[in-house]
């Protein structure tokens, strides 16, 4: 199917500051057009980290104020390795990462409240029963909840080296997730002779994001995170991830660090703010994208 490009305009809704208003393109699937003037979120693409600061702060968005846009970069820009100041590497890669952590959290508060109104005998609660896993909806309640943003955030800087790394730039993977199907993903340059493992690919970090917290929710693995979480264990729930890198202890420690030398904490109580979108007129209709 032939893709277009549009001009779209945002209207960054908050009630805290003025209306911004800015002009981009993005492209929609020709038959797209409807959903996009629907929509309540933008997912954008951009070439380079400048590109991306930029947007930023044309939308407004400012940590330090709690202003987190509803907006998704699909991708991380290429060059992020070529920030030349840590600190503002480390700004931009949160600033990505943060709406959709908390979108993905958005999704997962929705499936919990709704099941807590299903019946027991509910064909909605055994679907969501066997996506989780679950044997009882006690047990389900204990996976279906959302990822603590400073652990998600703490994890996504290991695991990418802060959007740099290859996987990361290549395969939206930030979380070093791996899978055992030929072809699927990216083969790692120094992976062994005789090994089948290649690093997942996925379309979106939006999509990088679900699988991890799918991941966490679900596992056995993590079966201590849930009850660290849940409180029915009283310890640092980062050492509910003692199984996440054959690092073990080293691992956990570095994400605790990471925190707490991050304040990663201070994003926690953040949400989303809205974004409209509308669609204004059509530009520069073209076939050769």
């Amino acid at each position: 199917m032939k893709k277009r490009w549009f001009t779209l305009i945002l209207v960054l809704s908050i009630a805290t500051v003025c209306q911004v208003h800015f002009e981009y393109t993005v492209h929609f699937e020709e038959t797209g057009t409807k959903a996009a003037e629907e929509a309540q979120s933008a997912e954008v693409e951009f070439e380079s980290w400048q590109e991306v600061d930029r947007f930023f702060k044309t939308v407004g968005y400012d940590l330090e104020k709690g202003i987190v846009p509803r907006v998704f970069l699909k991708s991380l820009p290429s060059n992020m390795s070529e920030i030349p100041e840590v600190g503002k590497k480390k700004e931009l890669f949160i600033k990505i990462l943060l709406p959709i952590i908390l979108e993905v959290n958005e999704e997962i508060e929705k499936e919990r409240q709704e099941i807590t109104t299903l019946s027991d005998n509910s064909q909605k609660l055994l679907h969501y029963m066997k996506k989780y896993r679950a044997n009882s909806k006690e047990e389900l309640l204990e996976k279906v909840q959302p990822i603590p943003v400073e652990i998600a955030i703490a994890q996504a800087a290991i695991e990418s080296a802060w959007g740099t790394s290859r996987f990361a730039i290549e395969g939206n993977n930030i979380f070093g997730e791996w899978t055992f199907t030929p072809g699927s993903g990216i083969v790692p340059r120094e992976r062994p002779d005789g090994e089948m493992y290649e690093v997942r690919a996925f379309d979106s970090l939006l999509d990088s994001v679900r699988s991890y917290a799918y991941n966490l929710n679900v596992s056995s693995f993590y079966s201590e995170f849930r009850k660290i979480r849940s409180g029915k264990l009283h310890k640092p729930i980062e050492e509910g991830l003692l199984y996440y890198s054959e690092r073990r202890y080293e691992y956990v420690n570095e994400v605790k660090i990471i925190i707490s030398k991050n304040n990663l904490k201070s994003y926690s109580t953040l949400g989303l703010s809205s974004v409209r979108i509308a669609l204004i007129k059509n530009h520069n209709l073209t076939d050769n994208y």
